[in-house]
């Protein structure tokens, strides 16, 4: 049995993917996550039981892994925050500064990297990135932008849809 236990959050960095589909190498804190948003979730597999006329059991099955998402909330987003999961343009400096809301949120593909305090490293090579806005304009909540990421198949050949590593490794 294992001593391995993955626990905390230290940091979620997002990036461009690879000039050849792999997985990014320059990606960046986006910002502070809202305590206890960040959640990883692999949905059921999908199983196909084929039967005959003659018995009363599957003669075969066919099984379709479940799709992996991963989600959590920017805690106090600012305007480049919004750029950065949205997409659009800022503009401008200071108080002068401005973003665009772009014309359509259709997701941005990204790769992910999520980095707990203790615990296994998860790269995602290619991510599919959909924001949108939650909260409250109040004294009880803050504004928070959640963000919802597909684990998607890379385009480049060989490289696998997540890649797993430990804390201890990463520099």
């Amino acid at each position: 049995m294992g001593n391995l236990i993955t626990i905390g959050l230290s940091k979620i960095e997002i990036g461009d993917k690879a000039v050849d589909e792999g997985m990014g190498t320059t990606l960046a804190t986006v910002g502070y996550t809202a305590e206890g948003s960040c959640t990883i979730e692999t949905t059921d597999p999908e199983i196909q039981e084929f039967f005959a006329e003659e018995v009363d059991t599957a003669i075969h099955t066919s099984a379709k892994g479940g799709t992996t998402t991963v989600t959590f909330q920017l805690a106090s987003p600012d305007l480049d925050q919004c750029a950065a999961v949205f997409g659009g343009t800022v503009t401008g400096t200071g108080t002068a500064k401005t973003w665009e809301y772009p014309d359509a949120v259709t997701g941005l593909e990204k790769s992910i990297k999520i980095t707990p305090k203790e615990g296994i490293v998860f790269k995602i090579p290619r991510g599919k990135m959909v924001p949108k806005f939650t909260g409250q304009f109040g004294r009880a909540d803050t504004l928070k932008i959640e963000v919802s990421i597909s684990v998607l198949q890379p385009l480049k050949s060989g490289v696998k849809p997540m890649l797993l590593s430990l804390v201890a490794g990463e520099s």
